[in-house]
């Protein structure tokens, strides 16, 4: 039984150092508006809209296709939404801003 247990850690611990996990750091929050992209080793967090008005339906665009966000009546709608570094942001339709924290890859 010793050897398979020896054998079977000199498969799986090689593998195992090569998975790292990352942390991720508070950086900063935002409000966006205009298109913005993530920057590179950052992640963003989409919390919420600020609404333009009680309008029917928010909208947001991510790498320029708009997103149903939310309904009048349910505002948190399918948020939080985790953007990768590279992904382009902006508000859309009914929505002024959108809050994002953003957060620093630590490997």
């Amino acid at each position: 039984m010793r050897p398979l247990f020896l054998l079977l850690l000199a498969f799986v611990l090689p593998i195992a150092n090569k998975l790292q996990a990352q942390t991720l750091q508070f950086s900063q929050v935002l409000l966006v508006s205009t298109t913005q992209t993530v920057p590179a080793n950052k992640v963003w967090k989409v919390e919420g809209i600020i609404p333009t008005s009680a309008i029917d339906n928010y909208y947001i665009s991510i790498n320029s296709s708009l997103s149903h966000i939310a309904r009048f009546d349910n505002v948190k709608g399918a948020l939080p939404i985790w953007l990768p570094a590279g992904t382009t942001l902006a508000a859309g339709a009914n929505v002024f801003r959108v809050s994002v924290i953003e957060f620093t890859i630590v490997p």
